[in-house]
């Protein structure tokens, strides 16, 4: 094992945060909510920029995954999902596909990781790319406070230098809809199982 020498330590440049970058398969079953959380595997945790590079140098851009699968990175002390108790509050801005999403993952991570959403660095909570027919990327917060919504929303564009409309949506909002949609399909089975 090889010592690491003092000087060496002083030229890692430490993130304000650490990070962690997590896989998620689709198992094939017919409903993935059944078992989500044993399908998210949380790869590795970086915390300066060297080991981001040496991660993200050597891993598929989200685009070559295979359809139904999900690359995200949070903060390591948050889980990609609604139920984590920092997102539950909080929302999405969702970017569809448009052919330029492997470069606004690369854009959208160093922004966040480089702490770039001052004020708001402590509302930024981590981005999913969904590799489906239609992917997407959807930039995860917090809060749901409008000033904090749109200075996000705001940098975002800035950052990926673009005029296209991005959409905000709440966590709460969504998963009524979840709900609801997945009321709709039991009570169907269940008048087809009566009928």
């Amino acid at each position: 094992m090889a010592l690491i020498v003092k000087d060496e330590v002083s030229n890692v440049h430490l993130l304000n945060d650490s990070w962690k970058l997590w896989y998620w398969k689709f198992s094939g079953t017919v409903v993935p909510d059944v078992n989500w959380t044993d399908n998210l595997h949380g790869l590795c945790e970086f915390d300066s920029v060297e080991k981001f590079w040496s991660i993200f140098n050597h891993i598929k851009m989200p685009s070559m995954l295979t359809t139904g699968c999900d690359y995200s990175v949070f903060k390591s002390d948050i889980k990609p999902m609604w139920e984590d108790p920092t997102n539950k509050n909080g929302g999405r801005w969702l970017i569809k596909d448009n052919g330029l999403l492997d470069q606004y993952w690369m854009d959208i991570l160093l922004s966040m990781i480089g702490g770039m959403y001052d004020p708001y660095n402590d509302n930024i909570c981590g981005i999913v790319y969904n590799r489906r027919q239609y992917s997407k990327i959807s930039v995860w917060i917090s809060s749901c406070d409008t000033n904090i919504v749109n200075d996000i929303g705001l940098k975002l564009k800035h950052y990926l230098n673009t005029k296209e409309k991005f959409k905000f949506e709440k966590h709460s909002e969504f998963w009524k809809k979840k709900i609801n949609s997945h009321k709709k399909i039991y009570l169907g089975q269940m008048t087809q199982t009566n009928a």
